[in-house]
């Protein structure tokens, strides 16, 4: 009898096991809008990550600036600013806006909601890549926030993962039949 009960508590823990929740990253795609009726409220409510590191980067001079200095040299003096933004794999992001049926504007900062990358399938070949205006040599210019970037080569490829969890219901009773003897 105790051997039936240990018996019955494994079986339980391996099939258990086997039908319990999985969660995974999957690509983003025009396919899953469909699928699962994602609309622009619930998409906003979906947590996504970018699929590789994207680089953002901007330069900027200032006018050179003219002075004589002590023994009658012109100095010309000129500075300039490069920013970068890094955006690592698997950094979370939500959507902040909903382009069209094919565009989707994420944000990945925690503050400003205006600072997103735009991620779509135009020509519903699969997942949603990061897109911008122009791309030449891997480099792409986007605007980001109120200012102009450019990604820099290896960020093209990014695209839009999402994690989807699976979860399967499912119910066991075991009892054991005592027999039965003639009266």
């Amino acid at each position: 009898m105790k051997k039936n009960i240990v018996l019955i508590i494994i079986t339980t823990f391996i099939v258990s096991g086997f039908f319990s929740s999985c969660a995974s990253y999957q690509p983003f795609t025009n396919e899953d809008r469909i699928k699962y009726n994602l609309d622009e409220t619930r998409i906003k409510k979906l947590q996504f990550y970018i699929s590789n590191e994207v680089t953002l980067q901007r330069g900027e001079r200032s006018n050179a600036q003219q002075e004589f200095d002590k023994d009658g040299k012109l100095v010309v003096s000129s500075s300039a600013s490069i920013d970068n933004i890094l955006i690592t794999a698997e950094t979370p992001g939500v959507c902040v806006k909903v382009i069209d049926d094919s565009k989707i504007a994420v944000s990945f900062d925690s503050k400003d909601d205006n600072k997103y990358l735009v991620f779509g399938d135009p020509n519903n070949r699969g997942r949603y890549n990061l897109m911008g205006a122009e791309w030449e040599n891997g480099k792409g210019k986007i605007n980001y926030g109120d200012k102009v970037f450019y990604v820099m080569p290896g960020g093209a490829g990014a695209y839009l993962k999402f994690q989807m969890k699976n979860v399967k219901n499912y119910k066991e009773s075991s009892t054991k039949a005592g027999g039965r003897r003639v009266n």
